[in-house]
């Protein structure tokens, strides 16, 4: 038994080590990921600007003066909207190359990196974003029909029903009941007007930020790294300037049909002192970045 048991050892010796099984091709591994968006063509990324060019990418950010900057930087790269046309439905529905969902990884890549390129972002205090954007779309605009898919979840989630009626949009939400919903949910799962801004400003390292208020430091420092001049439109203002604003304290209980002066009101109309401690902690960061975008030492012009 002992000879035979040798005997099989030897034979299993000499016999050559049996092939590894062959791994997948890297080609097939690709493939397997083929259905994952590379992170820069994910949402809001994906949005952002760039311009050969003139060197210059833009991280639009909703209610931080998007539409009239979209409209500048796409002129820059030769995209100019019909009169009338919405320039966001433009940059989204056709294939402009301006936007790096329109453009390859590499060349996204090898501008992200380069010292010559101006790559730029516009922020806003969070609470003021969020106080105008309820004035725009939850009263102003809330009976519009193209509104709907933008505030109807909302209205869903507060209200407790699936199906919104016409009724339901036009009696509307008060500013406690739209910052409740916002309170109780995840940053990520909002809405892009109303997320906080933080949540847009991966991937791209941004050589300048600046306040939604400051866009005459915009327009300088644009002038300078184009060699020429250039003109910033304000669009889309949803309230009035600062010094002509009024404070009413019933504003966040208030419907929108009690509102005759929307437009009118402070953003400190919106925020009693309960509320106002809750939105401050849940939009931290975005109080943080604001702050720093802010230049003290910078003289407003005269």
């Amino acid at each position: 038994m002992t000879h035979k048991l040798i005997e099989k050892l030897r034979d299993q010796l000499g016999r050559p080590a049996p092939e590894p099984a062959a791994p997948a091709s890297f080609k097939r591994a690709l493939e397997d990921f083929s259905h994952i968006p590379s992170p820069l063509k994910r949402p809001p990324t994906c949005q952002a600007m760039m311009i050969d060019d003139c060197r210059i990418i833009y991280l639009p950010i909703a209610k931080n003066a998007c539409s009239s900057l979209k409209r500048t930087i796409a002129e820059l790269g030769g995209v100019i909207p019909a009169k009338g046309e919405d320039i966001h439905h433009k940059l989204d529905s056709e294939h402009t190359g301006l936007q790096f969902e329109d453009r390859s990884d590499h060349e996204i890549r090898a501008a992200l990196s380069d010292t010559d390129w101006m790559r730029f972002v516009v922020l806003r205090d969070p609470l003021d974003r969020l106080v105008s954007v309820f004035v725009e779309k939850f009263v102003l605009n809330r009976n519009i029909p193209a509104q709907a898919p933008t505030i109807g979840p909302v209205y869903q989630a507060v209200l407790l029903k699936e199906t919104i009626t016409p009724e339901d949009f036009d009696r509307g939400l008060t500013f406690r009941e739209f910052a409740e919903y916002i309170l109780s949910e995840e940053p990520a799962r909002l809405n892009g007007h109303w997320r906080p801004q933080s949540a847009y400003l991966d991937h791209i390292p941004f050589t300048h930020v600046y306040d939604v208020n400051r866009l005459d430091l915009l327009a300088r420092d644009l002038r300078a790294h184009l060699g020429r001049d250039i003109a910033l439109p304000r669009m889309n203002v949803s309230r009035e300037k600062s010094n002509e604003l009024i404070y009413h304290k019933w504003a966040p209980d208030a419907r929108p049909a009690d509102l005759p002066t929307p437009k009118k009101l402070s953003v400190e109309s919106f925020l009693p002192d309960g509320l106002h401690r809750k939105l401050i902690e849940y939009y931290a960061t975005d109080l943080t970045l604001h702050r720093l975008a802010q230049r003290p030492d910078e003289a407003h012009p005269a």
